[in-house]
């Protein structure tokens, strides 16, 4: 049986979704499974939630 856990993820997003540079940073909390890669999870989740491309996420730091 998987386990979940949280974790905070900081990130930085480094252009908008019409390809502008941009620098924000900000940290979220996550649930991830075990087994689950963290990063690329977050990446793809915040590439959604920002309409930004995958590429313009930059994952900081992870914090369990």
């Amino acid at each position: 049986m998987e386990t979940a856990m949280k974790v905070k993820i900081h990130y930085r997003i480094t252009q908008d979704r019409a390809g502008i540079p941009m620098d924000y940073a900000g940290a979220r909390h996550f649930v991830v499974l075990d087994g689950m890669a963290i990063e690329a999870a977050a990446k793809a989740q915040l590439a959604v939630d920002y309409q930004v491309p995958v590429t313009a996420v930059e994952i900081c730091r992870v914090e369990s």
